[in-house]
Formats: structure tokens, C-alpha cells, sequence
């Protein structure tokens, strides 16, 4: 994914972002902006996405993607606090009132007092005042919140350069040949050599996997934004040598950093592109077929499932009958289609399952639900795993670390 969401989205995002910031200070300018140094800083948090943003429209590399991950990354800790901050100025200035309601009661003839009191009775009986030195605990209290969001945010960015992690991802088929049972295969996918890692995370990881054997090690896709790393990277794999090989499939990377070059790249290296086709591989008495699909290198909508749809029927195209077969798809879009031409496996990326998670799965899947974000999903008899991806472009990772998951097939 390059960039998060587009220009225009993020300045509207930023817009926001600046609205809320300068609508808590207006509320609680007395309060908690009363000391210039926290004007100062204030000033500062916001000037850097509007940097960012600078850059981005700039256009011109490397000060653009500078600008993307300024941006972004000052945004991810910025959004958070200023939406809770907007909130927490409210309830103060909420409580604040019925202080100031409560001294009034107190201080107005007994007459007055009782029409005041029904009137603000109901306001009254949902919280108590914020008078007397209780101010300041409320005050502590309430920068909690924006507290809180804003360390969140900075633990995603300092988790994401952690080692990616192996787990074991067991998928279960009826009807599988006892020659593939236990079959191991390692995916490696948005590894984005070069901006987050580089070749000797890579080469750590092989060799952190190598006491499981894999048989299998298929890359789908955004191996490397650095050219040079994408070729050392290559080698280093096949170096790996596991009995039944290394196949890869594109992805969208791989054609914004100018297909003209790394589809060369990949056709001079060791290891097999598979583009809108497949390769059949003989497992002991067992048939394994492997297809790779194009990236449609579109953001979404209709084009994109036209062109995924289009990819994996030239994909199922040769396959046998009798094979078990497996589709390497950059995009979890591509699932639906593998799944209706008769595909038993889908491997895929892209998503880096929203960079947050919640209990193994990404905690945008409440909001996408018939997205593919994370994880292991079922349509009829075939099957979906989405990896969260071995890197980033974007720094950030909160409960949604990276991996490079090792699948095992079994019988069901």
C-alpha cells in the first residue's frame, strides 16, 4: 500500500485533525493551555504533518515519501489524542457548568434557589461539581484520555521494527492426498526491503525457519522498494533451497517502482515469477499446482475485481483436475474468484491486516467486514489466508505484528 490513503484523503484527515485541536483549545484555553511552552508544543505536533503534507505534493522523490511517512506517522499519534482531547475538553466544560450552577444554588434566596433547583435537577443528578480543589484532579483525569491514545500510538511505532514473528497456520481440506499431508509451506509477503527492513532481517528469518523445514517458500508480492535489495533478497531465498523450491507472484510494488526494471530482475534470478500462470509440481504420488495473479495495480472498485477476475481464470487455465492447487494472489481481493474456479488454497498480502489488531485479527474487520484483512477465511471448500506482511512502508504496528507464517496442510 503506497501511500495509506491519497493525498486529498489525508489533507482532509489533517483538516480534522486541526479542527478538533483548535476547537479543545478555544474550550480550554484558561485551563490547560494557559503556559506558552504548551502552546509551543501544540504548534509544533501540528506543523509536522503539514510538513509532510508539503513534501508529498511536492511530487518528487525521495523528498515525497519522506513527506508520506512524516506525515503519517506524526497523524497516527496526532488523530487519536486530538479526537479524545475534543472530548475530554467537553466533558470538562461540562462539569465546569454544573459547578458553577451548584455555587449558585447556594448563594441565591431560598425562593430562587428552588426554581433553580427544578430546573437543573436532571443535569444535576448526572454528575456532581467541579468545585474547590476537586478541579484539579478532574483537570488530571481528563488529559487521561488523550494521554492514553497518544502513547497507544507511539507504541505501534516503536513495535514496528520488531522481529517478525513465525506462526504455524494449519489449513484443513477434505479430500487431501495423504502425500501432501503435512506439506510445510513458509510465505513471505510485503517484506518492503529497503524503507522498514533489509535483506539481513530476511536472511535472520530464514534462518530462524530453517530447523522447520519448509518444503515450500512462495513470495506474494512488494518484496523489495529498493532494486538492488530486491535481487539480493532473491538469491537469498533460493539459497534456502527447499525440496519442492520458491515460486513468486507480483504485487503492486513491484510496479510502482517501474515493472520495466524488477520484472527483469525476478526473470534473471533463481527463482520462478509465476504472472497469469501456473507450474506443476509432482509431491510422492501427489499432484501440487501453483499459480501465481497479476496485480491489477488499481485502488479499487470494479476495475480491480475485473482485473483480478480476468487473472485468475488464466491463472486456473492448464490446471489438473486432479491437482491440488494453490494461487498466489498479492490481493485478498482476488479470494472470491480463486475460490469459484476451483482453487483449494489462496495466499496473500497486501493488507499488512491494517497495521492494527485486536485478539489475532485485524481490528478493522469489524468496520470491512467482507474484507479480507488478516487471518484464515472459508468460501464452500477453498481457502484464505492474508498475511499481516513480514514489513511495512509505514512504520506503525499495534496488536497486528509482522509475520511470515508457516502454513501446514492436513486432512480434515
Amino acid at each position: 500500500m503506497l501511500p495509506l490513503l491519497p493525498l486529498t484523503l489525508t489533507t482532509h484527515i489533517f483538516l480534522a485533525v486541526v479542527a478538533l485541536g483548535a476547537a479543545s483549545a478555544l474550550l480550554l484555553a484558561r485551563e490547560l493551555f494557559r503556559r506558552r511552552a504548551a502552546r509551543a508544543l501544540l504548534g509544533v505536533a501540528y506543523a509536522i504533518p503539514a510538513v509532510g503534507l508539503a513534501l508529498w505534493d511536492a511530487g518528487r522523490e525521495p523528498w515525497a515519501g519522506l513527506g508520506v511517512r512524516l506525515a503519517w506517522t506524526a497523524l497516527v499519534v496526532l488523530a487519536p489524542a486530538s479526537a479524545l482531547l475534543f472530548v475530554a475538553a467537553l466533558l470538562f466544560r461540562g462539569l465546569t457548568a454544573l459547578g458553577a450552577l451548584r455555587r449558585a444554588l447556594r448563594r441565591a434566596r431560598p425562593a430562587d434557589r428552588a426554581r433553580l433547583a427544578d430546573r437543573a435537577r436532571p443535569a444535576a443528578q448526572a454528575a456532581p461539581a467541579p468545585d474547590g480543589s476537586r478541579r484539579a484532579l478532574i483537570q488530571a483525569s481528563l488529559s487521561f484520555l488523550p494521554a492514553t491514545a497518544a502513547a497507544a500510538s507511539l507504541r505501534g511505532l516503536a513495535a514496528a521494527p520488531d522481529e517478525p514473528r513465525v506462526p504455524l497456520v494449519r489449513m484443513r481440506f477434505r479430500g487431501l492426498h495423504p502425500d501432501l499431508a503435512g506439506l510445510k509451506i513458509l510465505q513471505l509477503s510485503d517484506l518492503h526491503l529497503g524503507v522498514s527492513k533489509g535483506v539481513e532481517h530476511l536472511e535472520a528469518t530464514l534462518a530462524r525457519v530453517a530447523p522447520l523445514a519448509p518444503d515450500l517458500i512462495v513470495l506474494t508480492g512488494d518484496v523489495a522498494d529498493d532494486h538492488g535489495q530486491l535481487r539480493a533478497a532473491l538469491d537469498a531465498v533460493h539459497r534456502h533451497r527447499p525440496r519442492l523450491g520458491v515460486f513468486a507472484c507480483l504485487g503492486n510494488h513491484e510496479y510502482l517502482h517501474d515493472i520495466r526494471r524488477t520484472r527483469p530482475i525476478y526473470e534473471q534470478s533463481p527463482v520462478p515469477l509465476l504472472v497469469d500462470r501456473g507450474a506443476t509440481l509432482t509431491v510422492g504420488r501427489a499432484t501440487l499446482y501453483i499459480a501465481g495473479a497479476d496485480d491489477p495495480v488499481v485502488l479499487g472498485g470494479e476495475e480491480l475485481r475485473s482485473a483480478l477476475e480476468r487473472s485468475v481464470a488464466r491463472c486456473r487455465e492448464g490446471a489438473p483436475e486432479d491437482a491440488f492447487r494453490l494461487l498466489l494472489c498479492h490481493r485478498p481481493e482476488g479470494f472470491p474468484f480463486a475460490a469459484r474456479r476451483g482453487f483449494h488454497l489462496t495466499l496473500a498480502g497486501h493488507t499488512h491486516g491494517g497495521q492494527i489488531g485486536l485478539f489475532g485479527r485485524s481490528a478493522l474487520q469489524s468496520i470491512w467486514p467482507d474484507e479480507y484483512l488478516w487471518g484464515t477465511y472459508a468460501r464452500g471448500e477453498s481457502r484464505l489466508y492474508t498475511t499481516s506482511g513480514f514489513g511495512h512502508w509505514f512504520p506503525f504496528r499495534l496488536g497486528c505484528p509482522t509475520e511470515a507464517p508457516l502454513l501446514v496442510l492436513e486432512r480434515a
